[in-house]
């Protein structure tokens, strides 16, 4: 598996990505699909589980359904695009361009079984899953949480939410993936870091000396500072598992849940201030828009590394 990555990597390095940053308004979503005949209008192409949106009275309401051929649809005994898509680099390939709610099948184990995730089709080209964002919503989803809730994942993809751990590696372990972190700062500037090799480890190592979700990051690019390569090598902590090396649990001094260090230069899961004050408990980035300072919005996504 590391022989590809860094066969890839080699690859990624000389390429300076042109950037395209999606942008909110007020934290707010495109409201995605209703029902089939609407996923079909959207790009969907095959037979298969689709994300809807029924509820127009209340868009975060996100359902699952199963769109056939009746739908007009292509039949799963087709020469149609691959009908079980891992990620959203997949569901872009399969004709699905737009940014939204979807679904896709990251399981190895079990590609049957359905996730419903937030895609980014915008970036860089697209194809990114975000796995956490954080928005300046009228109530503020609470993200210090257990070891067990990280590893779940928690809130609601079509607004605040941590995918979940258990997810993170699913995603990163078949190929070399990227890692796009979206920052903007309660004065409205928005910048970003992009690392070319971004893995998350298992929840149980095969080797005893490594911790849960160890996190890989390296090759870092863009215009918010590099504030996340201190932590590679980490385990992740919470309040309930301490994985740092500090003398007490930096996850429980820092209000969040992380890949801590001594204790951090980032804190992205950590209080959300909703006045942008700096505070060690904030959840904050430390070269933007400085160490403490709390972020009004953030996103972290990640797709396989584009080696062509």
């Amino acid at each position: 598996m590391w022989v590809t990555r860094i066969t890839c990597i080699a690859l990624v390095l000389g390429r300076i990505p042109s950037i395209r940053t999606a942008q909110s308004g007020q934290g707010e979503l495109k409201q995605g699909p209703r029902n089939c005949a609407e996923v079909y209008l959207a790009g969907g192409q095959v037979e298969g589980y689709y994300a809807v949106f029924p509820n127009s009275s209340n868009p975060g309401e996100i359902g699952l359904v199963y769109c056939n051929d009746g739908d007009g649809m292509l039949p799963h005994n087709t020469s149609a695009p691959r009908t079980n898509p891992q990620n959203c680099q997949d569901l872009k390939d399969n004709g699905m361009h737009e940014s939204g709610v979807n679904v896709i099948y990251p399981w190895l184990e079990h590609p049957e079984s359905p996730v419903i995730v937030y895609c980014n089709q915008d970036v860089m080209g697209g194809g990114w899953t975000v796995f956490q964002r954080r928005d300046d919503y009228p109530t503020q989803l609470d993200f210090y949480r257990s070891f067990e809730e990280y590893s779940l994942g928690f809130g609601q993809v079509g607004t605040e939410f941590w995918l979940g751990n258990d997810l993170l590696h699913e995603l990163t372990e078949p190929s070399v993936s990227e890692l796009y972190v979206e920052l903007t700062s309660f004065a409205g500037v928005t910048k970003y870091a992009l690392y070319s090799s971004f893995y998350v480890g298992p929840k149980e190592p095969a080797n005893p000396g490594i911790g849960p979700y160890q996190l890989s990051v390296a090759y870092y690019s863009g215009n918010a500072g590099d504030s996340l390569t201190y932590h590679t090598g980490m385990a992740f902590s919470t309040f309930d598992l301490d994985n740092d090396l500090y003398t007490a649990n930096c996850a429980e001094s820092n209000h969040g849940g992380w890949w801590y260090k001594d204790c951090y230069d980032s804190n992205l899961n950590g209080f959300y201030f909703e006045d942008g004050r700096s505070d060690i408990t904030s959840a904050n980035w430390k070269y933007f828009p400085a160490k403490y300072v709390s972020l009004q919005r953030i996103q972290m996504m990640t797709r396989p590394a584009q080696c062509n």
